[in-house]
């Protein structure tokens, strides 16, 4: 386990970061995510438009577990227009859940899909678990509405106001199971940041870098 909080710790302060889980062709992203339920980490490599390949490390803050992983990422579906994108993708994962000392083997999937024009911006994604011995089974819903106040041109820094909102229908660790983040999203070029409050007196802290 201290090769799991020396790595943690260095993708930690690299700030990895949140967004779409596939980049442009030969292209590597690095992610962060910090909310109510997890700070996250993770590095990802896109060989090609279709998949990436990366590497997570995730340390639970409402069920006290610590996780390390391989995910592959596969976008399913996408269809442009001239005023708008849409994106379907499967994102599957696997590898080892610690928590207290003992370890345990876990598989994750998640679909997910968004819609967005320059002003609008739709997203959903359902998620599942399966944790041997910790917790078995667990499912989430989450869903996000946003809106660009203004319109700039690439390059310059554009900026979202959006709302988030999570379903966790087998929750038990005493958080409500529906929990909602107004949120505010920036990005300038590959990078993005997120900031947002949520409902259950949490703050949500996103980022991402592409190079």
């Amino acid at each position: 386990m201290k090769l799991f909080y020396s790595l943690f710790f260095i993708l930690y302060l690299a700030n990895f970061l949140f967004a779409r889980p596939i980049s442009y062709s030969d292209s590597w992203t690095i992610m962060q995510t910090n909310n109510w339920e997890k700070h996250r980490a993770h590095l990802h490599y896109s060989p090609s438009v279709k998949n990436s390949f990366g590497v997570i490390l995730e340390d639970e803050r409402n069920t006290g577990r610590n996780n390390f992983g391989l995910q592959w990422n596969h976008l399913i579906f996408r269809k442009n227009t001239k005023i708008s994108q849409a994106n379907i993708y499967l994102k599957n994962g696997f590898g080892i859940t610690n928590k207290q000392n003992t370890e345990n083997p876990f598989i994750n999937s998640m679909i997910s899909g968004d819609w967005e024009t320059r002003r609008y911006f739709l997203s959903y994604h359902l998620g599942g678990r399966y944790a041997n011995s910790f917790d078995n089974r667990s499912f989430h819903h989450t869903g996000r509405l946003g809106i660009a106040p203004y319109i700039k041109d690439y390059g310059s820094l554009h900026t979202w106001l959006m709302i988030q909102v999570e379903h966790h229908p087998e929750n038990p660790f005493g958080e409500d199971p529906v929990i909602a983040t107004p949120l505010l999203r920036f990005f300038k070029g590959d990078f993005l940041a997120e900031l947002g409050y949520s409902s259950n007196q949490h703050f949500l802290l996103n980022w991402i870098l592409r190079f």
